[in-house]
């Protein structure tokens, strides 16, 4: 676990998570998260949960920056996207914000596009994100999030 929240620092800062966000229980989060390992030491990991029957989220995905680009987070989606075919899931989204500029692009090279409008609306009300409405709208200073969805179709899968 110590493994992982150095990497989660190395690439969030002070909004690192602690051991406690890891081990907290989700549905389906032990089952759909991933840890990519070099040499038996975690390099990266995809921490996802299924929110309902046929939609799951990713809350974090990171890779230390040695490891960058080398193909380990792509490896890591489609090995979660997989799964979530295989589990009749057609959904995923995630949220990042709109100054983590590498993250994002990273993100839309892998298929997933950002949502706005009413499609943005249901997805707060979704999950009961109401009240932090003016970071979704961009309207906070804290910064905007940005909400991505990937929408999985059966002819995607492909093995990693």
């Amino acid at each position: 676990m110590q493994d992982l929240c150095l990497i989660d620092k190395e690439a969030f800062d002070t909004g690192a998570w602690s051991e406690h966000n890891f081990e907290r229980v989700l549905p389906g989060k032990f089952e759909l998260s991933r840890v990519a390992f070099h040499k038996r030491k975690p390099v990266g990991y995809l921490v996802a949960s299924r929110y309902d029957r046929s939609r799951a989220h990713i809350h974090r995905l990171a890779v230390l920056f040695s490891f960058k680009r080398k193909g380990i987070g792509v490896k890591l989606c489609r090995s979660f996207e997989n799964d979530c075919l295989r589990q009749g899931i057609a959904e995923i989204t995630l949220e990042s914000t709109n100054d983590r500029y590498e993250a994002n692009s990273f993100y839309e090279r892998v298929g997933f596009e950002t949502i706005s409008g009413l499609e943005l609306k249901e997805y707060t009300k979704r999950r009961e994100k109401t009240s932090d409405v003016e970071r979704y709208s961009g309207l906070s200073s804290q910064g905007a999030v940005l909400v991505y969805r990937k929408r999985l179709a059966q002819s995607q899968e492909n093995p990693s």
